[in-house]
């Protein structure tokens, strides 16, 4: 089979001049498809200001808000398969909001955030210095989750598309509920060591794999570069798990998951512990708001401008993270592409991301195809 070597080379400069140019100071990226068969690539340094290692297959990344769909999205669909939830569940009979149309609106809402929760609130801003001071992320997360289940919505359910942090924190409790704590049920994904899926990857993997952790910000209020701690400041003040952030991985960790999602979705078989019926609904357009983009736990092509690129196929799922990370589901050709970077070190005010993105995913769908030519 032909190895497109010529276009994986210009994938290869084209992430090492994002590097050179700011985009992130780390990069992975990775194509999977269905039965296995994977291509990766790296470009720049581990550590911070660009210094140390070369990132590489050891490399461990802040995933961000790809903990929705790799951590909590999937606990939801395993707990709907066994009967102990369903899609149609109110919110109210597994966590005690106080807003009595949220209480009365069904659990999938919260799945394609249109529930009309606020998207997100600073917390931290209140209870992180007390978290900084004592130590205290128990006492920190009840007063958080107290106030987030106190919220008002400030549209009806249904009324409109808000992407929502504060929804899937609710999601998370509701999962507690019928299950266990969400910081007592990971990692428990394929892989193991540097390929599993981690919380906490400074308290919870052996020291050594700390040295491995791309840093992300020097965050100002925490007053150091954060490696091996979460990036997401209101994941940080509830104790480094959340049902929207908190999860980390080194890109096979993250491929080892899209290939479970595709091969479940294609009908081969249940590696994740979910039926191919069950996430073929969840991606369902039907789930679609008139206005949005987002199916359950998933996110599809924006038309007129995708940060997955125009060669994408529209039939795709996919999700971002704040951190410069994204998983894309393609069925039509079978495959999975994972970036992962740190493109928030040493600031989150660094954008380029939003130019890369497209541009990267272009190239491997045009690699893709031109390999299968």
């Amino acid at each position: 089979m032909d190895l497109g070597l010529s276009m994986r080379d210009q994938i290869e400069a084209a992430l090492s001049a994002a590097v050179d140019r700011g985009v992130a100071p780390a990069m992975a990226l990775g194509v999977i498809t269905s039965e296995g068969e994977r291509h990766r690539w790296f470009a720049g340094q581990v550590q911070a200001e660009r210094v140390g290692a070369p990132a590489g297959p050891e490399t461990i990344f802040d995933l961000a808000s790809l903990t929705k769909p790799i951590t909590t999205l999937l606990w939801a669909l395993r707990l709907i398969e066994a009967g102990a939830i369903s899609l149609e569940t109110p919110i109210g009979e597994r966590v005690a909001v106080k807003d009595a149309a949220l209480g009365a609106t069904p659990l999938w809402r919260l799945l394609n955030h249109t529930t009309g929760l606020a998207a997100h609130r600073p917390y931290f801003e209140r209870w992180g210095a007390e978290a900084l001071r004592a130590g205290d992320f128990a006492a920190c997360r009840a007063a958080i989750l107290d106030e987030i289940n106190g919220s008002s919505l400030l549209d009806a359910p249904g009324a409109v598309e808000r992407y929502s942090d504060l929804g899937f924190l609710i999601l998370e409790q509701a999962l507690a509920a019928a299950d266990a704590p969400m910081a007592d049920r990971w990692p428990t994904l394929p892989g193991h060591g540097l390929d599993a899926i981690h919380f906490r990857p400074s308290l919870s993997t052996p020291p050594e794999f700390k040295a491995h952790v791309a840093p992300t910000e020097r965050c100002p209020w925490r007053g150091r570069w954060l490696q091996g701690e979460v990036h997401d400041d209101n994941c940080w003040t509830l104790g480094g798990v959340g049902g929207h952030a908190g999860a980390f991985g080194t890109l096979d960790a993250v491929l080892n998951v899209a290939q479970g999602y595709l091969q479940t979705w294609l009908g081969q078989g249940a590696p994740l512990g979910i039926s191919s019926e069950l996430m073929a609904l969840t991606c369902e357009r039907r789930w679609m708001h008139s206005e949005g983009t987002r199916v359950l736990g998933w996110d599809t092509p924006s038309p007129g401008g995708s940060s997955a690129g125009d060669r994408v196929h529209p039939g795709a799922i996919g999700h971002l993270g704040f951190t410069g990370t994204s998983l894309w589901l393609d069925p039509a050709r079978a495959v999975a592409v994972v970036l992962l970077t740190n493109r928030v070190s040493p600031s989150r005010d660094n954008i380029e991301i939003r130019r890369f993105r497209p541009v990267i995913h272009d190239m491997c769908w045009g690699w893709i195809d031109e390999r299968r030519g």
